[in-house]
């Protein structure tokens, strides 16, 4: 199988579904931000990505930290009424 392989399929399913097409890598940031926003930690999200540092994780996604993190104190504040 070719490299392009995998992408020539997706790009068909989409077309042929009539469906929004998005590169196989796009995925994988997607993955990224559901790991974050589902609250595992960056030492997880970097293994599950392959990353040799968790700081090139944190350095790629690290709006979805801040994100997450400013999501998790409105719902501590919202929690004991502030």
């Amino acid at each position: 199988m070719s490299n392009n392989t995998p992408y020539t399929w997706l790009k068909r399913f989409c077309e042929r579904e009539n469906l929004r097409f998005c590169d196989i890598h796009s995925f994988r940031h997607f993955a990224a931000s559901a790991m974050i926003t589902s609250g595992i930690d960056l030492l997880t999200v970097s293994r599950t990505l392959g990353h040799s540092q968790p700081s090139t994780t944190s350095n790629i996604y690290g709006h979805v930290f801040e994100e997450s993190s400013a999501r998790a104190s409105e719902a501590i504040t919202s929690v004991i009424g502030l």
